[in-house]
């Protein structure tokens, strides 16, 4: 006999519920304990008397593998009685497993908090030695997530999704407060009939509370901002602003390549081809790379490396440079007239370049002239507002599909990220 009150505490049993207990291997992965039970009768559920009689023994055997990667087998010794005025039997009252399931509630619980995590509902069932329906199914039977108010700030953004039951509707629409990090809501698709109807829905007045309009250079957006956050500032990304120098340059790369196809030996070439990702990186992450020559221990720096592969290609080297003047010039963190300014001079200066690629950033940033200025304005919070939430939120969705081998399901992914995010525990 075990008399061990840390084993009931980790079962989730009342000690005093218990007249047994014993416990015994049954293999390298799985173990069995064996719980009787006190008598303790109650009054008739069905008339209330309490002239109640044994009618009978039989066993329970539950799966409560709260310890995860062995299974916990828990036989319990129950009592079936009977009413002796009314004559009806019932069963003996025990609150460590809900009649009908082979699981306790202390094993269900702990998949529930599985669940909080970005891990699939496979792993959580091999973990529990429960089968993936019965993970999927006690997930479902949690109540839909709602929609959370919309703050001062929302950050838009989008991420891909194979929509088993509409196809056609490959990107859902991730709405993201930036100060808390929580998920607001996720829509169906990016698409504008799915938006108009989405948003036609909420308050004039809990949209107006909207101060800060963030997203990426999408017209969709564009549109959405100017027909339901109008009075609100539309901020472009920062990352996005970026991203249309390193498109330019990875553009001008592509073509040396192809134009300097007989220079392959030559070092600039091969280092140009090879460490790509060095032209397109932060110029300040640069120092933080070396190169070891393990046969002389001789040290190459980046930043040396890829200037000298800059000077032999000027087109490149106007392109990367210009990346870095705007990135130096427009962070300052100025009010709205001298970002603009600054601005200004860009889009006039790529506009009378010769290189095609610099005239594509004009037209650009001319396009998007107005978010791009509000976008290195000082805010009324004294700092930059970007879409790194939204990025990162998009982020911890996809590793989700990764692991999961791709949802398909979008009510229940919905449910499942907005469960994740809203549970997640601050660091």
């Amino acid at each position: 006999m075990i008399d061990s009150g840390d084993i009931l505490s980790l079962l989730g049993i009342q000690r005093e519920k218990v007249a047994f207990i014993d416990a015994c291997h049954m293999n390298a992965t799985e173990d069995k304990i064996i719980i009787s039970l006190i008598d303790n009768r109650d009054t008739c559920p069905y008339c209330r008397s309490k002239n109640i009689a044994i009618h009978g023994y039989y066993k329970v055997n539950i799966n409560n593998s709260i310890i995860k990667t062995r299974l916990l087998h828990v036989e319990i010794d129950m009592r079936r009685y009977k009413c002796k005025d009314c004559g009806k039997t019932f069963r003996q009252n025990f609150n460590f497993y809900s009649p009908g399931t082979s699981i306790s509630t202390v094993a269900k619980i702990s998949i529930l908090e599985a669940l909080k995590e970005n891990i699939s509902y496979s792993f959580i069932a091999r973990q529990y030695g429960v089968s993936t329906n019965t993970v999927i199914n006690y997930f479902d039977a949690l109540p839909q997530q709602p929609r959370l108010q919309l703050g001062e700030v929302i950050c838009v953004d989008e991420f891909h999704f194979n929509n088993r039951d509409n196809p056609k509707l490959k990107f859902p629409f991730v709405i993201s407060d930036p100060f808390s990090s929580k998920i607001i809501d996720i829509i169906e698709s990016r698409r504008w009939d799915y938006l108009r109807n989405y948003f036609c829905k909420i308050s004039i007045f809990e949209r107006s509370k909207v101060k800060y309009f963030v997203s990426d250079m999408n017209e969709t957006y564009r549109s959405l901002k100017k027909t339901f956050f109008n009075d609100s500032v539309h901020i472009v990304d920062h990352f996005h602003i970026m991203k249309i120098f390193n498109n330019a340059i990875q553009k001008i790369r592509t073509k040396i390549m192809k134009k300097h196809k007989n220079e392959e030996e030559t070092k600039e070439y091969r280092f140009l081809k090879k460490h790509w990702k060095m032209f397109v990186c932060n110029r300040s992450r640069l120092k933080d790379f070396r190169i070891v020559i393990k046969r002389t221990g001789f040290v190459f720096d980046w930043q040396i490396l890829v200037d000298t592969t800059l000077r032999k290609y000027p087109e490149l080297y106007y392109a990367y440079w210009s990346r870095e003047e705007f990135n130096r010039d427009v962070t300052k963190l100025t009010g709205w007239l001298e970002t603009k300014k600054s601005i200004d001079y860009f889009i006039q200066k790529f506009g009378h370049c010769e290189i095609e690629e610099m005239h594509e950033i004009a037209h650009t940033i001319s396009n998007w002239y107005e978010e791009i200025i509000n976008a290195y304005s000082k805010t009324t919070y004294g700092f930059f507002l970007s879409n790194a939430v939204a990025e990162a939120n998009n982020d911890n969705i996809q590793t989700l599909v990764d692991v999961c081998y791709g949802l398909n399901n979008f009510k229940r992914s919905r449910n499942r990220i907005l469960y994740i995010n809203r549970n997640k525990k601050d660091i």
